[in-house]
């Protein structure tokens, strides 16, 4: 194995695989983790899995759980859509859900009622376990 200096990048082969492109298909449910609107919950199909990731820019455990639903981007689960919430500027939808803690999850219906909530997933693997 060849040694390589920590500031160079790595490999391709190292990195995460993209997602797949164009619409879901019957065969593919989509997936994905993109910053919170409105309709991207409300256009939610009843049998795909939304989740709220109540996310602060200056919280380090945040960042550390968005780089590795980043990182790991092709492992979420199909049918999975985790959308990022501005914790700092979403003060009604943080009133609506009880959310007080940055770094909180919150998975909701596409009419937007709860499912379950919960704080500090470690990473994308202690996320999807917690999905109901």
């Amino acid at each position: 194995m060849r040694w390589r200096a920590p500031w160079a990048p790595r490999p391709a082969a190292h990195q995460a695989a993209p997602l797949p492109a164009g619409p879901p298909s019957a065969k593919s449910p989509q997936r994905s983790f993109t910053t919170y609107t409105p309709e991207a919950v409300s256009s939610a199909s009843e049998s795909e899995k939304v989740i709220l990731f109540f996310h602060a820019t200056w919280c380090s455990t945040c960042k550390l759980l968005a780089s590795d639903i980043e990182a790991n981007a092709a492992s979420i689960p199909a049918g999975v859509k985790i959308l990022k919430v501005d914790y700092d500027s979403e003060t009604a939808l943080k009133q609506k859900y009880g959310v007080t803690l940055q770094h909180t999850l919150v998975q909701v219906k596409p009419d937007g009622s709860q499912i379950a909530k919960w704080s500090l997933s470690r990473d994308l693997n202690a996320l999807v376990k917690e999905i109901r």
